[in-house]
């Protein structure tokens, strides 16, 4: 369960440093250093106000809470800005899981094949992706949206992608953005349990 209150009921060092870590995230020109910056925000955020213990029961109590789906929603509806921002990082969908991808076909999949055929071939070996159950030309909710950014979290973290592919920066500077314009529209940092 979500209690958005439990933010606010950490110590007072470590909700400030959330926030600070946030100031660094807006105040970094490089889109990768932006994110690992919002992402450690938003994950001690997530920490606090669903008291699981690992990233993935984290996003599983995040993706069905229903404020949060509520607020998408909204914003989806009354913030054009945020829907061109997810309706254009919907288009770079679906974002591979990088490991699984080089797990069931190789270190050089990516090389060997343009991005149609390494589709097919990762449907073929069934790796793992993000978004499930969701095809080009709908609007995305916000399940989809935030495990896909947990992808993109996920490939960067764990070394899997570089600022110097055009692909994995587009995708990073996309999820830093959906972020940064989810959390300041909605205010959620600063939500209490109703």
């Amino acid at each position: 369960m979500v209690s958005f209150s439990n933010f606010h009921r950490l110590d007072p060092a470590a909700r400030d440093m959330a926030i600070e870590l946030l100031a660094s995230a807006d105040g970094h020109a490089q889109p990768f250093f932006a994110f690992i910056y919002r992402w450690m925000a938003f994950n001690g955020w997530m920490s606090a106000v669903t008291l699981e213990y690992s990233d993935r029961e984290m996003i599983d109590a995040l993706a069905t809470a229903p404020r949060l789906i509520a607020a998408h929603d909204q914003m989806m509806a009354d913030d054009a800005a945020y829907r061109q921002l997810v309706d254009a990082f919907a288009v770079t969908w679906p974002v591979l899981n990088v490991r699984d991808v080089r797990k069931k076909l190789g270190y050089a999949a990516f090389h060997q094949q343009e991005r149609a055929a390494l589709l097919a071939a990762c449907a073929a070996a069934n790796v793992k992706q993000q978004p499930t159950g969701w095809a080009q030309g709908q609007q995305p909710n916000w399940e989809q949206v935030l495990r896909t950014i947990y992808q993109v979290r996920c490939n960067l973290f764990h070394g899997e992608k570089s600022p110097q592919n055009l692909r994995d920066f587009r995708l990073v500077e996309a999820s830093d953005r959906i972020l940064q314009a989810f959390m300041t529209g909605t205010g959620c940092i600063d939500w209490y349990d109703l």
